[in-house]
């Protein structure tokens, strides 16, 4: 599926199954998708449809039961944990419901983790986990613990987090 044309993100025929027998569910069924670099996508529906599913999938925070997975013309879902491990560190951004900010960082290091695990340095972490601070209007709350920080306040530090290592 090389030259996968403009699609950043491309799913193929993408199934997620939980359990067997007459206790199989579906959580993703077949599933194709194509997402252009710079575009947004909105993924919504009821309460259990698979929504969270189809985003730990394209996320490679879990494995397709079935289907083809690429991200910028590379294919993921048959990647090692190692190798996926290093695509989740380098080339995605996540920003969760329940924020996972570790409660003993300040803001500022929950910023900076993810870039020192990538490999930067302590200074270029810093300088850029002070700029998103900024971006995200929480420049004066760089030094706060998360149990300091309103909910909205934590989600602007996740995305921060999720935006350090320049996600594609």
């Amino acid at each position: 599926m090389s030259g996968a044309g403009t699609a950043l993100l491309r799913a193929r025929g993408l199934r997620k199954d939980y359990g067997k027998g007459e206790g199989l569910v579906r959580a993703v069924d077949e599933v194709d998708l194509d997402v252009a670099t710079g575009e947004t996508l909105a993924v919504m529906g009821p309460s259990g449809c698979g929504k969270s599913t189809l985003l730990h999938l394209l996320g490679g925070l879990d494995r397709p039961s079935a289907g083809e997975l690429w991200l910028n013309d590379r294919r993921t879902d048959r990647l090692s944990e190692r190798a996926l491990a290093g695509l989740r560190r380098q080339e995605i951004g996540f920003v969760f419901q329940a924020f996972h900010l570790m409660d003993e960082l300040t803001a500022r290091e929950n910023i900076e983790l993810p870039a020192l695990l990538a490999g930067r340095s302590p200074r270029e972490a810093r300088r850029r986990a002070l700029a998103l601070l900024d971006q995200v209007s929480l420049a004066d709350r760089a030094n706060h613990l998360p149990s300091a920080l309103s909910g909205g306040q934590r989600q602007r530090v996740a995305i921060a987090r999720a935006l350090i290592n320049d996600p594609l």
